[in-house]
């Protein structure tokens, strides 16, 4: 008897586990560039099972070259969640309706890099200057936004495609780059190039780095999943956070497109971490209040044409 009875509770148990796996909601992430620890909040929440505990089972759809855009694709339903920057905002202003659910960077990576022997000291040396800024003006705002901070106009600059190659900056192709603090600065100063970093926050750019988002549809639907979905998410980021050299091997064995090295991704993640809890505020915190003040910052650039409420952007 003793034996049918273990044996029993033991079948009981493997149906269990089969139900629970019956049980998980397909869902997707679409990323929107190219894998490395910048999105490793999610790999981790993955790998570690917090999805999974979650209830979910989560596709982490990679970015590549030539596909469609994010936003597109999570109002179009083609991915139920996405990854994208301040200029989310942008989006719903034009009647797209996407859902910001969590910042995980308090402030953006992006930076302005010079090679110190151009002789690029202050953001006023940059006139006349070549500059590698992406071509899409909400991209750039950043690095425009604090180029008018010091009194600099888009015609004050030449502005060169960006090639998103190191290697023009390091020979001298352009005077000044656009990049994330979290990467070319550990190449440059693997390869012994003396640089400076302009940051767009110290000029007053205090713009939000990585939003996790998703679809009015979703949210209005599916609260409960998208509760889930960003309490694992963020629980993926705190785990990578408090393990970096966990997660940068990690990486390297499973999401390396870039082939990175782990010193890199070391780098990246120490550095993602300051942006991720600067300001004092919880890891993922988002307010309508900072949205507004990005708002006028983009007003101030021409980039948005009014200032207006945004009920229901930031999901409650």
């Amino acid at each position: 008897m003793k034996f049918l009875s273990i044996l029993f509770l033991s079948v009981v148990f493997l149906l269990s586990m089969i139900g629970q796996g019956r049980a998980l909601e397909a869902v997707s992430l679409k990323l929107q560039w190219l894998d490395q620890f910048q999105f490793a909040g999610y790999y981790m929440a993955k790998e570690k099972g917090f999805y999974q505990n979650a209830g979910l089972d989560v596709e982490i759809i990679p970015f590549t070259f030539g596909s469609s855009n994010v936003v597109e694709d999570v109002v179009l339903g083609k991915a139920t969640y996405g990854t994208g920057r301040s200029s989310l905002l942008a989006a719903r202003y034009q009647g797209l309706p996407v859902v910001a659910l969590a910042a995980v960077f308090q402030e953006t990576p992006s930076v302005l890099l010079t090679r110190t022997d151009t002789g690029i000291e202050n953001i006023s040396d940059l006139i006349g200057r070549r500059i590698m800024i992406t071509p899409d003006e909400l991209g750039a705002a950043a690095t425009m936004g604090m180029l008018a901070s010091q009194g600099l106009r888009a015609f004050d600059i030449v502005r060169i495609k960006h090639s998103y190659n190191l290697d023009d900056l390091i020979n001298k192709n352009t005077d000044a780059m656009a990049c994330y603090v979290s990467n070319e600065p550990f190449v440059l100063k693997e390869k012994g190039v003396a640089f400076n970093s302009f940051a767009p926050s110290q000029y007053g750019q205090n713009y939000y780095g990585d939003l996790l988002f998703t679809s009015e549809s979703e949210a209005k639907s599916h609260p409960k999943r998208v509760a889930a979905f960003k309490k694992a998410s963020l629980q993926g980021w705190a785990y990578a956070f408090n393990h970096i050299e966990e997660t940068a091997r990690l990486i390297k064995a499973k999401y390396n497109g870039q082939d990175k090295s782990i010193e890199s991704l070391i780098f990246e993640g120490r550095e993602l971490k300051k942006l991720a809890y600067k300001k004092g505020v919880p890891l993922g915190n988002i307010s309508t209040e900072r949205f507004q003040e990005i708002a006028r910052l983009y007003y101030d650039l021409g980039v948005l044409s009014e200032i207006k409420p945004i009920d229901g952007f930031i999901w409650d």
